[in-house]
């Protein structure tokens, strides 16, 4: 479950209500679930939610047995037939639906599949209709059926906004390698190759903290993220080391020092943070400041973990990968956010491997495929 930065706070804010904050601080009205439909459709399977009023679902896979759940944040059921939780039938590669609510006031529906199965297409709309379709492997294998683009209808459903950063720029070149070959210029290349990449499906608003060689102040990068509400920041990078032999990608996250330290610049800069109603400069909203934050790592951590495996196959990787770090760009607390050593230009095989945009090509790919990954994983 992608959590943004309000609906955590409210959960932050809901495990804290010992602290007598008022309930209605924190939650309007759920939504009503009236409809849940199935159809075949040749190869694929719509599945088909109603509401009474437009919300934006959450949606995964999950394997042994393979199954599609869909949770709907601050909704209940009203089906037709009754009851809070119950089955109906399937249709296509789907066996059969289940329904129950979640403890947290979300709404859940659970496919069961008859085989895996791959999300070809989702629409939500203004009017509280959500829709999703399904095709099984083997009939996407044999149909060569591409995913089609997300269909937006009005405001009801926020595409996830990633945010790219390549670093350095303009009058600082980073690291230099030994022949000459400058990190800006190879990340920045690698950062509009990946964004064309998550362009292409429609599932993602990408935006880049530079598309050009500019250079952009650290602060610049994490307020210009946080502006553009991110769901996941990614920063760009080529090593270097006194060491020519080390060789190989990483992806770094923020280290419990680096949490510490996003907690201080937050509170020092006055960060216009969500979290709901509770009082700023108070212990409710340190509390809140600190839930955030490990929210936010977590996810970042989760990220680094597709990334890692998808890299491996592109590109040799550093030992003892994914690392931590104090990085500035990371220090956003409510950002899910990694950054991305590609390689080490200090490295004559790496140099030579960055320097090629086949390779450049293929390592925004393998990012790419670790957005994808990350995006449809079971999240609590």
């Amino acid at each position: 479950m992608n959590v943004s930065r309000r609906s955590f706070a409210l959960f932050g804010a809901t495990a804290l209500c010992g602290l007598a904050l008022s309930r209605n601080a924190w939650a309007s009205a759920p939504a009503a679930v009236r409809r849940v439909g199935l159809e075949s459709a040749g190869s694929t399977v719509r599945l088909t939610l109603g509401l009474d009023r437009p919300a934006v679902p959450t949606s995964f896979f999950l394997s042994a047995p393979d199954r599609f759940v869909v949770d709907v944040a601050n909704a209940t059921w009203m089906l037709p037939q009754g009851g809070q939780a119950g089955e109906g039938p399937g249709a296509g590669v789907v066996r059969r639906y289940r329904y129950a609510p979640r403890p947290d006031g979300a709404c859940r529906l659970v496919l069961d599949l008859d085989a895996p199965a791959r999300l070809v297409r989702e629409e939500v709309g203004r009017t509280g209709a959500i829709s999703f379709d399904l095709a099984s492997n083997m009939q996407m294998a044999s149909a060569a059926v591409a995913p089609a683009p997300l269909r937006l209808d009005g405001d009801a459903w926020r595409r996830k906004t990633i945010v790219l950063d390549p670093g350095h720029g303009g009058h600082d070149p980073g690291a230099i390698g030994l022949t000459g070959v400058r990190e800006k210029d190879v990340v920045l290349d690698a950062g509009l190759q990946l964004r064309d990449a998550l362009e292409q499906g429609g599932r993602y608003r990408v935006a880049m903290t530079r598309d050009a060689d500019t250079f952009i102040p650290l602060e610049d990068r994490v307020r210009f993220a946080r502006q553009q509400n991110a769901d996941l920041f990614i920063s760009i990078h080529a090593d270097s080391s006194p060491n020519h032999g080390a060789t190989g990608a990483t992806v770094y996250t923020l280290s419990d020092h680096g949490a510490t330290r996003a907690q201080n610049i937050a509170a020092a800069q006055n960060w216009d943070l969500d979290l709901g109603d509770a009082p700023r400069r108070s212990v409710i909203s340190d509390i809140l400041l600190d839930l955030t934050q490990r929210e936010t790592t977590n996810r970042s951590t989760q990220f680094a973990e597709k990334v890692i495996p998808n890299l491996a196959q592109v590109s040799p990787l550093l030992s003892q990968s994914p690392r931590n770090a104090g990085f500035f760009v990371l220090l956003a607390p409510d950002v899910p956010a990694v950054l991305v050593e590609t390689g080490f230009l200090s490295n004559v095989a790496d140099e030579h491997r960055l320097s090629d945009p086949r390779q450049r090509q293929a390592i925004a790919g393998a990012m790419a495929k670790a957005v994808d990954d990350y995006f449809v994983m079971p999240r609590a």
